[in-house]
């Protein structure tokens, strides 16, 4: 009587292995390069709110102040916001930003222009942050 040997593959063979390494290092390498800017940016977007948040605050706290102290006197409120490219902080009660515009303005025929000395209606006030955003509001002198 012959005896047969059953043959059984418990295991995989080298190739397989070596195949089965090399798709899973494609992989990863593909993930990374996907997600890697997730990992290195991800606080980058938090920040740019935060920041976003607190341009927004100031000019709202500049808006609070127009509205309580100076609807008639606008002047009062240029002199009070400051000087253009300069840093605020605690002087004008605000917060910190940087003044961009803070100058009045005139419409002639829908184009800005800067007002002359006598028509000093409208101020234009514009903050910057360290982002390079911008935020600009317009105040009108209001007669009591």
């Amino acid at each position: 009587m012959k005896r047969f040997a059953i043959q059984r593959n418990d295991g995989f063979t080298l190739i397989e292995v070596i195949l089965i390494i090399v798709v899973a290092s494609i992989m990863a390498v593909m993930m990374f390069t996907y997600s890697n800017t997730s990992f290195t940016k991800g606080s980058w977007s938090l920040t740019q709110a935060k920041k976003t948040y607190a341009q927004q605050k100031v000019m709202e706290n500049i808006l609070a102040d127009y509205n309580l102290s100076y609807k008639s006197n606008i002047v009062g409120l240029q002199t009070k916001i400051g000087n253009t490219a300069s840093q605020q902080d605690p002087p004008a009660g605000y917060g910190p930003y940087t003044l961009v515009d803070n100058y009045f303005i005139a419409f002639n025929n829908g184009a800005e222009t800067a007002a002359n000395s006598t028509d000093k209606n409208i101020l234009k006030v514009t903050i910057q942050n360290d982002h390079g955003e911008t935020l600009s509001m317009l105040f009108t002198n209001i007669a009591q």
